[in-house]
């Protein structure tokens, strides 16, 4: 298990962290959410040593880390970090020599690992003349190269289209079902909350959520139905409590109390108008958050 326990750090006077808990179990997919500047990076860089804690721990299967073990892990930057004049191939290669692997060992696991990210025909391609998304992939096969016990992904997802996310996700659940210890961070907290089994959400370098996502969007207390309906809002004086969370062209949204029966409210939406879907959800990450979350008054006012 990889911890970081009480975790305090400033910039000169400037608190970025404060008693902040992570612990990420092998084989358990776990997210380091927030928005930008909750200090999701500065956590990840004292996890690799990068920085030095002010306060507090990081530890390794109980013990304090060493750079020995820091060398069985796998880093991806939010800032790439690859060579822009460099072939594909030779980039996951170099980075695999890196790490300790003899060059027959490092070819064999970059040609995998770029066929796995889909780049198999890219390997002699310059890094600088690929696209955004693609130079994103090969970063994800440079932090793999070796099979790395411990994977840290800052921002994996940033840029990417639907299909090479779904990709990515499929490569870093196959980590994690082989027993490895993956984390990884994210502002986009509804992209991410199908792809972590449990979570820690940190706003201003403070927790505001942590544990299982299943369990975190049941435990709410809130529900939220989803009706395709075109009609007037009067209709819900007669249900105190319900709140409108959003009413696009297509689609009214309400948040329910743990006393009020959606299927009478959605009796009492089809004797108004005609409902073409309706369907009762768990709310998302984000709106978890924005419930959490301790902003100052002036921010959200000024929001």
């Amino acid at each position: 298990m990889l911890e970081a326990l009480e975790i305090y750090h400033r910039f000169g006077e400037r608190p970025v962290l404060d008693g902040v808990d992570l612990r990420v179990e092998p084989g358990v997919l776990t997210g380091l959410l927030g928005p930008n500047g909750a200090g999701k990076t500065t956590l990840m860089r004292l996890m690799l040593g990068v920085l030095e804690p002010d306060q507090g721990r990081i530890l390794w299967d109980g013990a304090a880390v060493t750079s020995q073990d820091r060398q069985r892990w796998g880093y991806m930057p939010q800032e790439r970090g690859l060579y822009p004049a460099m072939k594909a191939g030779d980039q996951v290669v170099h980075f695999g020599r890196l790490h300790g692997l003899s060059r027959v060992d490092a070819i064999a696991s970059a040609r995998l690992l770029l066929d796995e990210v889909g780049l198999a025909d890219r390997w002699d391609d310059r890094t600088d003349r690929l696209s955004g998304g693609m130079q994103q992939r090969l970063q994800l096969a440079t932090s793999l190269v070796h099979d790395p016990e411990v994977v840290i992904l800052d921002e994996p997802f940033a840029g990417l289209d639907p299909v090479a996310v779904a990709e990515l996700s499929t490569t870093l659940a196959s980590r994690v079902q082989a027993g490895r210890t993956v984390v990884l961070s994210s502002h986009q907290l509804d992209l991410v909350q199908d792809l972590c089994e449990t979570i820690v959400m940190l706003d201003h370098g403070r927790t505001v959520l942590t544990g299982p996502v299943a369990d975190l969007r049941a435990s709410s207390g809130t529900r939220q139905l989803r009706l395709g309906l075109h009609a007037d809002r009067e209709w819900l004086a007669a249900f105190p409590g319900v709140e409108v969370v959003s009413d696009d062209a297509d689609e009214l949204r309400l948040a329910l109390p743990p006393d009020v029966d959606p299927l009478a409210v959605l009796d009492a939406a089809r004797a108004v108008g005609t409902v073409t879907d309706f369907g009762l959800d768990l709310p998302t990450l984000s709106q978890l958050f924005l419930l959490a979350a301790r902003r100052d008054p002036q921010e959200s006012s000024a929001a």
